[in-house]
């Protein structure tokens, strides 16, 4: 019995228990465009994808916060450049757990709890002048809690200081916690401290400058350049490492990752410091793994004395330029080398772009084109359809001049082919003998009406208009005039042939234009099931 009250019990359980939905997740929100990116700062919590490339170049780009989710979709943005940073500000904190509050500058200045994926960073040029403390990166200037993984930067960085703390990255400035895995960066950084006197504690690194992550999976290619009255602390993939104070266990900081870096520092200091090294400059972590590492290259020099280092070996360097077109699916891009020195570099890039040789049949005024379009680089091709152009009418021409006994005639031709579009009679110019009979004086129509104010023809049928004159013997002074002589002939007994499908106006006026009547007259193409019919009975529309 009581087996059965647990049973029972159980089941009323389990028929009580609520279960959690599965939460629907809303779609991401395309971007692109400039303007689509800068929309982000609206909602820097939201989810967006980036659904084609964007060319940045132009006006400079001003950092903005994030704390959503990025996916650049295999899509690239170019060119962006930096040369402000935010307003936003976060603590840093130096190799003496000093904290400090610093500005930011990257494509996004501040990224807390964001996923970042997917991306591509061409040419990214960050070049900031500043007194306040500051860390710069391609993709962040400050990071924390953030996840980048499958993302491609090439990027130059320049900071120039004169405060305490300030660092600059290939990706990410100042990191605390998060992890780059499975990513690509091509860093030349530069950093210059101009304060000889407040020993400045400097950072940088080809992936970040400061703070702790973990990095996995990542190719890094890094040239640095540091100019130091302080501190230094520079590394081939980080600046500094090191864990927050209540840190306790084992962290895995940089491995199975390949390293190809130079770097080249003075620093000015009492107490020398001088770190650099391959992996990391300085590494405050007694338990920080590095493992599985390739280090392909790593060269550096030092000095302790004042000798200004730069990307440009000469102090007065010129330049030559080359160009790379864009290719069907990459990026064109203008080399820059320096006569004097040999220092090269890559700027300017264009958005991929195909080569179309084009070819196919021009439009007349009647007849329809159609064009061909082949790339010359990888063989996409597509069509198009020109529309006809229609007739372009021009002035009346004289086709045969009158007699003096015989009539002559004008024509309207169209400009493009020369087709004829109308014609008149000019009379005959003799001087008519004297007539006996009394002159008819009529007087001027009091009122002029037709019968149709719409009149619908097929393109070569003929309608006569029937037209009431108040009195009747003025008729013979009317004129009939056609809006559109291309579309609509009428001839001076109100006869009307359709030309070509359109819509004109006929206007029926007296000689001295004291009254008037119009008519609308709508051409309509010939079916293609009544062509035959119409060809051989048209006749039987006549009017």
């Amino acid at each position: 019995m009581m087996k059965r009250i647990c049973a029972i019990m159980v089941a009323l359980l389990m028929l009580g228990m609520t279960f959690p939905l599965t939460e629907t997740k809303p779609n991401p929100v395309g971007v692109a465009t400039r303007e689509d990116l800068m929309r982000i700062a609206d909602n820097p919590g939201g989810s967006y994808v980036l659904t084609a490339d964007i060319d940045m170049q132009g006006d400079p780009w001003t950092p903005i916060p994030f704390s959503g989710v990025f996916d650049g979709a295999g899509h690239t943005i170019g060119n962006l450049s930096v040369i402000e940073t935010s307003e936003q500000t976060a603590v840093t904190t130096d190799g003496n757990r000093l904290d400090y509050d610093s500005v930011f500058a990257g494509l996004f200045s501040i990224a807390i709890d964001a996923e970042i994926k997917n991306l591509r960073l061409l040419n990214t040029k960050i070049t900031i002048e500043t007194d306040r403390c500051c860390f710069i990166g391609a993709i962040a200037g400050y990071a924390e809690n953030t996840t980048v993984s499958d993302c491609t930067v090439s990027m130059r960085g320049s900071l120039t200081v004169s405060s305490k703390d300030a660092g600059v990255g290939g990706m990410i400035g100042y990191l605390k916690t998060g992890e780059v895995k499975d990513c690509a960066v091509e860093a030349e950084l530069e950093f210059v401290d101009v304060n000889e006197s407040l020993m400045c504690e400097e950072f940088l690194g080809g992936v970040y400058a400061c703070g702790y992550g973990e990095i996995c999976r990542c190719s890094v290619f890094t040239r640095g350049y540091a100019n130091i009255y302080g501190y230094a602390h520079n590394g081939g993939v980080v600046g500094m490492f090191k864990l927050p104070r209540k840190y306790n266990g084992k962290f895995l900081a940089v491995r199975e990752s390949v390293i190809d870096a130079e770097i080249r520092f003075f620093e000015v200091t009492d107490s020398r410091r001088a770190y650099c090294e391959p992996l990391i400059g300085e590494n405050c972590a007694n338990d920080c793994y590095l493992t599985h590492n390739d280090i392909k290259h790593f060269d550096f020099t030092y000095h302790d004395t004042a000798i200004p280092k730069h990307p440009e070996p000469c102090e007065n360097p010129s330049y030559t330029a080359e160009v790379t077109l864009p290719a069907c699916t990459e990026w064109g891009y203008t080399t820059y080398t320096c006569t004097t020195c040999g220092y090269s570099y890559r700027d300017d890039y264009t958005l991929p772009a195909h080569r179309y040789r084009q070819e196919g049949e021009s439009a007349t005024c009647t007849q329809e084109g159609h064009a061909y379009y082949t790339c010359e680089l990888c063989g996409d091709s597509y069509s198009a359809v020109i529309p006809a152009k229609g007739h372009t009418p021009g002035e009346w021409t004289v086709a045969k001049e009158p007699g003096p006994d015989t009539t002559g005639e004008e024509i309207l031709t169209c400009t493009e082919c020369g087709e004829v579009l109308d014609s008149r009679v000019i009379p005959a110019a003799g001087t008519p003998e004297p007539d006996p009979t009394p002159l008819i004086v009529y007087e001027a129509p009091k009122s002029i009406s037709v019968e149709e104010s719409i009149v619908e023809v097929y393109v070569g049928d003929y309608y006569t208009l029937h037209v009431t004159v108040d009195p009747e013997e003025a008729a013979e002074n009317l004129r009939f005039v056609s809006s559109d002589p291309s579309i609509v002939k009428v001839g001076y007994d109100g006869v009307i042939k359709g030309l070509y499908p359109g819509t004109a106006e006929i206007r029926i006026c007296s000689s001295d234009g004291g009254v008037e009547a119009t008519c609308s007259v709508i051409v309509s193409a010939v079916p293609q099931k009544e062509q035959e019919t119409h060809s051989l009975f048209s006749w039987l529309r006549c009017g």
